[in-house]
């Protein structure tokens, strides 16, 4: 492994890839949460406070890259291991109003029956200033967990967004069209020898891809996005 590190560093591909990513591709991780995790650990370097972290499950591998002084509020639809809060989407949420500096939605919002219900819960239970940061995924299989509901386009995302209250709006569009081609046959790479090249290649040939045309034509694996209540 040290050696392929040393290998990408000479060629200059070291600028493609995300942190510990030789290591994540070896854990089995799909090209999707080893983006993801690098957006994490950028963007939620500076979270400080309360931060509600919704349908987290009780042992999230993200957790890592979150800082480590915060005081991070595991929820769930079960009261499980970890979990501290029950929380359903159809239902009002157990906090009261202005209750967090920050909530952490990732991957989940897609759970929601009424989704922009689900967001104005959300802004009720941020203080005034505080962030919400959501993931959701668009070039993606199915996710029953226990139910998947809908893809939201960039625009579908800022729409909903803004019918639940929030004005500052960030998203950021991830991987394109090679890395979701990864992320969709993940399932056939039965060993770890066989995806590294093969998520090697795909975030390169992403890297390729004009910018012209990525904002023409859009085709991520899904957003990563920012707001300020």
């Amino acid at each position: 492994m040290k050696k392929i590190k040393r290998h990408l560093r000479r060629t200059g591909f070291e600028q493609y890839y995300p942190r510990n990513f030789i290591s994540q591709v070896f854990s089995g991780k799909t090209i999707a949460r080893i983006i993801f995790n690098e957006l994490v650990a950028s963007h939620c370097l500076k979270l400080t406070g309360r931060v509600l972290d919704l349908a987290s499950g009780g042992h999230s591998d993200y957790k890592q890259y979150l800082p480590d002084d915060i005081e991070l509020i595991k929820t769930d639809s079960f009261m499980i291991d970890g979990v501290a809060a029950r929380v359903d989407f159809n239902e009002r949420f157990p906090f009261s109003d202005n209750e967090f500096d920050a909530v952490l939605f990732f991957n989940a919002l897609y759970i929601a029956e009424d989704r922009v219900a689900t967001l104005r819960e959300v802004h009720r239970v941020l203080k005034s200033g505080g962030s919400l940061y959501l993931s959701m995924p668009l070039l993606y299989g199915e996710i029953p967990e226990p139910v998947d509901y809908c893809r939201l386009t960039y625009q579908g995302l800022e729409k909903e967004l803004k019918e639940a209250g929030f004005l500052s709006i960030n998203i950021i569009r991830y991987g394109e069209r090679f890395t979701a081609a990864a992320l969709l046959l993940h399932p056939f790479f039965k060993f770890n020898v066989v995806r590294f090249p093969v998520f090697v290649l795909s975030l390169l040939l992403d890297s390729l891809i004009p910018q012209g045309f990525r904002t023409r034509h859009p085709a991520p694996l899904g957003y990563f996005c920012f707001n300020r209540k």
